[in-house]
């Protein structure tokens, strides 16, 4: 009788051993491969907010480098008091920017200018000269793209950047291309010149970018050097050119759950019930983690950080989903004003006002439209299910509201507003085309009031200037 007992619970016993061996055994083959494939995601995820405020920065600079009168005065006939008013003391008393310098078509240094509280700094005491050696690459493939032609139509910003490493100090350094905007006025030569600019990244590049993206342990050094095991990104070069990697503790969420699933792997026997809850809320605290963690990372990679408005990455997605169920509306707003603003009452005043303009247009916009910030001070707004002369009235609406006056830093500003409007039927475009449209309108609608009477437009494209 007790053999047999024994043998039934023998055997029973030995099938949950075996069991439990077996499930124990399973995190031991997926932990590795489930912690890589999150440091992998990771350093997709950084690599692209990198790119995406780099380009940021980049798109900033056309406030300066795509203009007709820039062409006029630096290429055509260099006027030295105009550049300096226009260009060197406006890019550094209205943005980050703390060093300017210009180079001509024949590659000559016509005009440097550094912040008065940055020159003694290692990367700017260096001197114009030791910046454009490190400049030369970026030089280089901006004069690539620009042989290959200008398309017609809109110009589109001609800029190339990296993050250079100088002891402690990190400067984004960029080289961006000058262009006519509405060729009043084009360059003599076969090149046009190029607008060098450096921007101090406050603190080290490691707390910068550290507490951008909520990275753990964050470090900067050679790529060569980053110990195993560590997640990396190159983001920038030494002075000898070296790769300097940016490299963190990455979140190893099954590495996490192991860890502290071992200790209670004795009790299991005993307390299989108590085990199993425990290693349950365990599992779902370390993927609530996780998850949270991604979505933040996700949400900064596709808004924009200031208005919290998504940015031009999630453009397309957008239009594509909108098309399939019907017309769409496609509004390119730009706002008049603002550069004055910012030359007026600083950088900090222009960031508020933009708030608030993104704070109206959200206010505005019926439940089913979409906003984004493209950048500087260029907004879009993607509507559905409405006919040209609505979607016409909402704009001119908008930008009547937007053009009310606010309260920024106790002072009232006033701005104004262009838009340009282009709907789409269903299928019938692709999104590039259709903001094509919407910007051609825009530029047509600014061209008319600075340049030309009222001429006539086509109907499918709307442009409206308020303000």
């Amino acid at each position: 009788m007790r053999s047999t007992q024994f043998r039934l619970v023998g055997s029973a016993v030995l099938l949950v051993a075996v069991l439990l061996i077996g499930l124990a055994a399973i995190p031991y083959f997926g932990v590795a491969r489930l912690d890589r494939e999150v440091r992998e995601r990771q350093e997709t995820l950084v690599s692209r907010n990198i790119s995406i405020w780099i380009s940021d920065v980049e798109f900033a600079l056309t406030a300066w480098t795509i203009w007709d009168e820039a062409i006029a005065k630096i290429d055509n006939a260099f006027d030295l008091e105009w550049t300096d008013r226009n260009i060197g003391r406006s890019l550094i008393g209205t943005s980050r920017t703390r060093f300017v310098m210009i180079i001509n078509g024949r590659g000559d240094i016509v005009y440097t200018k550094t912040d008065d509280e940055f020159q003694d700094r290692p990367f700017f005491v260096r001197g114009a000269q030791m910046i454009a050696a490190d400049a030369r690459p970026l030089i280089g493939a901006v004069r690539d793209r620009e042989k290959a032609g200008r398309p017609a139509g809109i110009p589109q910003p001609i800029a190339f950047s990296k993050i250079e490493v100088i002891g402690d100090e990190a400067v984004l350094l960029s080289a961006s291309l000058f262009q006519p905007d509405f060729s009043t006025t084009v360059p003599q030569g076969t090149h046009a010149p190029i607008l060098v600019s450096a921007i101090p990244i406050a603190g080290s590049l490691q707390e910068f970018l550290g507490n951008r993206f909520l990275l753990d342990d964050a470090t900067m050094g050679p790529a060569v050097n980053v110990s195993e095991g560590r997640a990396k990104v190159e983001v920038a070069s030494g002075p000898n050119g070296q790769a300097q990697a940016l490299s963190w503790r990455p979140a190893t969420p099954a590495h996490d759950l192991l860890r502290q699933s071992l200790p209670l792997a004795v009790a299991v026997i005993l307390v299989l019930v108590v085990v199993c809850t425990v290693a349950a809320r365990i599992s779902r605290r370390a993927i609530v983690s996780l998850v949270e963690a991604e979505r933040r990372m996700r949400h900064a990679a596709t808004h924009d950080f200031l208005t919290g408005l998504a940015n031009r990455s999630m453009v397309s997605p957008e239009f594509d989903r909108m098309s399939k169920t019907g017309e769409v509306a496609v509004v390119c707003l730009d706002l008049d004003g603002f550069k004055a603003i910012n030359d007026l009452h600083g950088h900090a005043a222009g960031d508020a006002l933009l708030k608030e303009v993104a704070a109206r247009l959200k206010a505005a916009c019926r439940a089913g439209d979409s906003v984004f910030r493209l950048g500087g001070d260029e907004f879009a707004l993607l509507m559905s299910d409405v006919s040209p002369a609505k979607a016409e009235l909402f704009c001119r609406q908008l930008c009547l509201e937007i053009s009310q006056p606010y309260l920024i830093q106790e002072k009232p500003m006033v701005i104004g507003a262009s838009f340009g409007l282009s709907v789409v039927p269903a299928g019938e475009t692709s999104c590039d085309a259709a903001f094509r449209r919407a910007d051609e309108a825009l530029y047509r609608a600014k061209n008319t009031l600075r340049y030309t009477p009222p001429t006539q437009q086509p109907e499918s494209d709307h442009v409206r200037r308020v303000g």
